[in-house]
């Protein structure tokens, strides 16, 4: 008796862990469709529409991005792609606070990434926060192993220095 209960509750967990997977997969992919939405509608809006004039079709472009990357993100909360991707529309429509928040997030999902630690540190300039876009350079520049992206982080970093002593 008690062995059967055993087999049933084991069974059960396998059951239970089985669909658990299948739902985090299905998220991921429901994820993965919004940020392919997403890119298209960026893609047509910045690629297109801005070279052509035509300021208002991407402006509604790009808020069906935003929606599309915001969805993606509800969907897998943990996509480095769809912060990344968000992050990148708010720096183009000069969002920097909300790129910030992005990009914020996209550091902790991926902290050794120097080109969003970069990123994030042109949204604290853009901010007027260059403390602390001169400490992500430096937080860049210890994880950067070519000499050449040290040398440019370093200008970076020397550039962010003296802006914020003007």
């Amino acid at each position: 008796m008690r062995n059967q209960r055993l087999v049933a509750f084991t069974a059960a967990w396998f059951l239970l862990s089985a669909l658990a997977g299948a739902v985090a997969a299905q998220e991921s992919a429901r994820g993965s469709e919004h940020n392919r939405k997403g890119r298209q509608y960026f893609e047509e809006a910045y690629y297109k529409q801005l070279p052509n004039g035509r300021q208002h079709e991407a402006d509604r472009l790009f808020d069906l991005a935003a929606a599309e990357f915001q969805d993606a993100i509800a969907d897998n909360p943990r996509s480095a792609e769809a912060h990344r991707n968000l992050a990148r529309l708010y720096y183009v429509r000069n969002q920097f606070p909300e790129a910030l928040d992005a990009y914020r997030s996209l550091t902790v999902l991926e902290p050794d990434d120097i080109d969003a630690r970069v990123q994030l540190a042109l949204c604290y300039g853009q901010t007027g926060r260059l403390d602390e876009a001169i400490r992500e350079l430096e937080v860049a520049k210890s994880k950067a192993d070519e000499p050449e992206a040290v040398r440019k982080l370093d200008e970076y970093i020397r550039k962010a220095k003296e802006r914020r002593q003007d």
